[in-house]
């Protein structure tokens, strides 16, 4: 394998082939410009024409695909050798870590997680299937559980991880076109490996894997000592054989899964199935694979062949001394053989390429910024203040011409000691003090009367008083005015003149700041409620907790709402004082807060 000697489409480096690249052509690179890690595939002209649709998709569960680039120079390719006609090569985000496939390997997932991670990945394949996308190769593989430097798994990658054939469905397996209804059947059998740690069908070729599905469904789930009729119900369903049978609506997933989160007991309604058709020969089910045959589709049928490891071949090279995020000129070659680099006995991981233009090697990777407010942000402030003083420090003496220039120190005089200046002394502050500041970096400036302690927030009781009385401190600033007004008794049944918008988030927001803020102290006190609602006083407990923690809040966020939404429905409302469901500006004023906790934290 020789190193490419240019990049893909003038934008992609070569880093390093992934071990599971058996049938086509994949490998890791870097984007030249920004260093970001990427995955880049050779793929057939139907493949790619279902990608096109899926450029630019974003998820927070999905690794964007980024480009599909039809027009390949060879040189820019590991093997070297051109891609076969209407070939091309699609470009998609690379998020290492652990997959599905290995945590698998070490223990099961129990039902619930194993269903609340299938509703995550539908949700993020209804994102690609609403712009006309399809994902076509979805399975514990592509699945990385474990990701590096993303706040939530799991994250569905693209293009790292061939389609396995027991996760594509008979009419893929005989040639068929990849559809979003391929994705289903995927799920489901995801669902199925979650569960029992094995595919739902194996065989080692493609034929005794289509007689095999079409003899019987898997294992049941009881084998593996399972008892969720419910879940056997949906799984059945899903990897029926038949199609018309079958499911293959996303839509009609989840639901069936949403309600066994709700009632794992209940089983799914019955479905309207379409009459049966004609009769047809075994042959005619089975043997009709000629189609696929003439396609080169990429599905390793058997997966048991796969490496367990689908990271890849070669380490990234090292980041080079320029400064980061440029890009460094082509090496110049030595004049001499006799040269120290080439008399030093090492030797690079790749082999040496032929004369051409040289690739630059990848700049560094940068780490992101995340822009996603339930997202735990990493402190920049040294790194602003570092950029500033460097960045100040290099416009001065850019634009200081008249300055005289230094004068040499003679080696054999010691330059002067210059004496220090004193630290600046700042004053101690109190525990109440700093508490005090603690609390109210959460708010805008201005935002409470000067003085204002808050002793209460940090004391045991009901919580639901000590985050109204937070509320009922913050001042109201009124339109087109600097100052505020202290929120008073008549303006709490005002809604015109609400600070903050947070209404029920009011609770988790108070978590947050009594977490931060009040050093030793106890868990939030909520009043328990009757029925089968998930308890307030333990979805604002684990808003809490999670907020200490590098990672995504919005599904705390999204239990909270929904378990709002559930004393809703049971009419449990009288033991708290507001008196609508969460709304959209609710929520766009607890994204606001999260922002300004963001901040906050990074500055402390």
């Amino acid at each position: 394998m020789a190193e490419p000697r240019t990049s893909v489409a003038g934008r992609y480096g070569f880093a390093g082939l992934l071990k599971n690249s058996q049938i086509l052509e994949r490998w890791v690179g870097v984007e030249l410009e920004t260093g970001r890690r990427v995955v880049l595939a050779a793929l057939d002209p139907t493949r790619l024409t279902t990608l096109d649709s899926a450029c630019g998709v974003k998820h927070r569960h999905l690794t964007a695909l980024l480009e599909v680039v039809r027009d390949v120079d060879p040189t820019s390719l590991p093997s070297g050798r051109p891609l076969a006609p209407g070939f091309g090569i699609a470009v998609a985000e690379y998020v290492p870590g652990t997959t599905l496939h290995a945590e698998l390997q070490r223990g099961g997932m129990n039902p619930s997680k194993a269903v609340a991670w299938v509703l995550r990945l539908a949700d993020a394949l209804q994102a690609l299937h609403s712009a006309g996308g399809v994902h076509a190769a979805l399975s514990p593989r592509s699945v990385v559980a474990v990701p590096s430097g993303r706040a939530i798994a799991p994250v569905l990658s693209q293009l790292v991880a061939p389609a396995i054939g027991s996760y594509c469905p008979p009419e893929r397996l005989k040639g068929a076109v990849e559809t979003a209804s391929d994705d289903v059947w995927a799920l489901h059998a995801t669902l199925y490996t979650a569960l029992t740690r094995q595919a739902s069908f194996s065989a080692p070729t493609r034929d005794a894997l289509l007689k095999q599905m079409l003899s019987g469904r898997p294992k049941p789930l009881s084998a593996f000592g399972i008892d969720e009729p419910a879940l056997q119900e949906i799984i059945d369903r899903g990897l029926a054989y038949e199609k018309r049978v079958r499911v293959t609506e996303l839509a009609e997933l989840v639901v069936a899964l949403d309600g066994w989160e709700r009632d794992p007991s209940a089983m799914p309604p019955k479905r309207q199935v379409p009459p049966r058709p004609a009769t047809r020969s075994l042959m005619a089910l089975v043997g009709a694979t000629g189609i696929g045959k003439e396609r080169d589709d990429g599905i390793v049928v058997d997966g048991t062949t796969l490496p367990d490891d689908e990271g890849s071949e070669l380490s990234p090279r090292p980041a080079p001394p320029s400064g980061a995020g440029s890009i460094p000129p082509p090496p110049v070659a030595p004049a001499e053989p006799s040269s120290p680099a080439a008399s030093s006995g090492t030797s690079r991981p790749f082999a040496a390429p032929a004369p051409g233009p040289a690739v630059a090697p990848p700049a560094p990777l940068a780490a992101r910024i995340s822009v996603n407010p339930f997202e735990r942000k990493r402190s920049v402030w040294p790194l602003v203040l570092i950029a500033a003083v460097a960045g100040g420090g290099g416009v001065y003496l850019a634009v200081a011409p008249d300055a005289p220039p230094p004068v040499p120190v003679p080696a054999s005089v010691a330059p002067a000691a210059t004496p220090k200046a004193p630290p600046v002394q700042r004053p101690k502050l109190s525990p109440d003090e700093t508490r005090d500041a603690c609390v109210t970096s959460y708010y805008d400036p201005g935002a409470f009367e000067p003085g204002q302690h808050f002793a209460f927030l940090c004391g045991d009781g009901d919580f639901r008083e000590q985050a109204a009385e937070l509320e009922r401190l913050v001042r109201t600033k009124a339109p087109g005015s600097d100052a505020g007004t202290a929120r008073g008794v008549d303006a709490r049944n005002d809604s015109a003149t609400r600070s903050s918008e947070l209404e029920w988030y009011e609770l988790p927001a108070a978590a947050i700041i009594r977490r931060a803020c009040c050093e030793g102290v106890s868990p939030v006190i909520l009043p328990e409620t009757p029925g089968w609602c998930e308890q307030m006083q333990t979805v604002v407990r684990r808003i809490a907790d999670d907020s200490g923690k590098a990672g995504d809040l919005a599904p705390d966020a999204r239990s909270f709402e929904k378990a709002v939404s559930c004393l809703f429905a049971n009419r449990v409302l009288h033991i708290y004082p507001y008196e609508k469901p969460p709304s959209e500006a609710n929520r766009q004023a607890f994204q606001q807060f999260l922002s300004r906790a963001a901040i906050s934290e990074a500055r402390r």
